[in-house]
């Protein structure tokens, strides 16, 4: 349940994830389902994959989910598991990420705008499919393609692609268009985040560092600049190309203009880094 576009001889180390625009639902979810599929659909991406859509394809290794993130949360810890959630025990590994958990939103996502997701508690065996189907084969390839380009280059450049509901800027005086996220300095570099940051700005965007997004799991996990990683998490603002209640795309041309010229014109490079 992949998308992948992988080139077979990469001309730059920029690898691009988008792990939440998925609108699969696989049958053994959808027979747990207590909420109308609609009201759980509004925590995807929505259509953040259809943002790539202007790219050259040999500008970057693309590769996109397409299992929704209300089944399983790509970026989240495999062990991030609330046990509770199951007749019987799932995994004898110590449990990761504790406080997403008690918020319901482990890897497998359990409360959605305060209400339970599913009718009852589940058998472990669906854990397991759904883990083995969707969230193995997702990780497996990102680590794959991560070496491959390390291989090449020496260097990773690795950017998570996310959306973020607007609602979840009511503090800001003006709201950011864009949010980077590199774990507050571990995942990435601060020459590529501010060059980043400084593209966005030279569109005409508003661009938030780490606040109130740092990265998730993918960014924690696979971001490590010591290694040749580097990692950052970008997060946009819904309301720049979607009614985010109704779920209807308004316009996603000037989004999809902005990330074609930035990975056309991308000239980050180690020696610009050590500068």
């Amino acid at each position: 349940m992949l998308s992948k576009f992988i080139r077979s001889n990469p001309k730059n180390p920029v690898l691009l994830t988008v792990p939440h625009s998925g609108d699969y639902y696989p049958d053994i979810f959808i027979k747990n389902l207590k909420l109308n599929l609609n009201k759980v659909r509004k925590i995807e991406d929505f259509h953040s994959d259809k943002i790539l859509n202007f790219m050259n394809l040999n500008n970057a290794d693309i590769i996109i989910a397409k299992c929704s993130r209300v089944v399983v949360d790509l970026n989240r810890s495999r062990n991030a598991i609330d046990e509770d959630m199951f007749i019987d025990k799932v995994s004898n590994c110590q449990i990761d990420e504790k406080k997403m958990i008690s918020f319901g939103l482990g890897v497998f996502p359990k409360i959605i705008f305060s209400e339970n997701i599913f009718n009852n508690k589940l058998p472990a065996s669906y854990a397991q499919s759904i883990l083995e189907s969707y969230y193995d084969p997702f990780h497996k390839a990102l680590l794959n393609q991560i070496d491959d380009l390390l291989n090449r280059f020496g260097i990773c450049y690795h950017f998570d692609l996310h959306t973020m509901p607007s609602n979840a800027l009511r503090s800001f005086k003006k709201k950011p268009d864009i949010v980077l996220g590199n774990n507050y300095g571990k995942s990435s570099s601060g020459e590529l985040i501010n060059y980043m940051r400084k593209n966005f700005e030279n569109h005409g965007l508003i661009v938030e560092l780490n606040n109130p997004y740092a990265g998730g799991f993918i960014t924690r996990n696979y971001g490590n600049p010591s290694k040749g990683t580097e990692t950052i998490q970008i997060e946009i603002n819904r309301s720049l190309y979607m009614n985010e209640e109704k779920l209807f795309i308004n316009d996603l041309k000037p989004l999809q203009e902005i990330f074609k010229k930035t990975f056309e014109n991308f000239n980050f490079c180690k020696k610009l880094a050590a500068e």
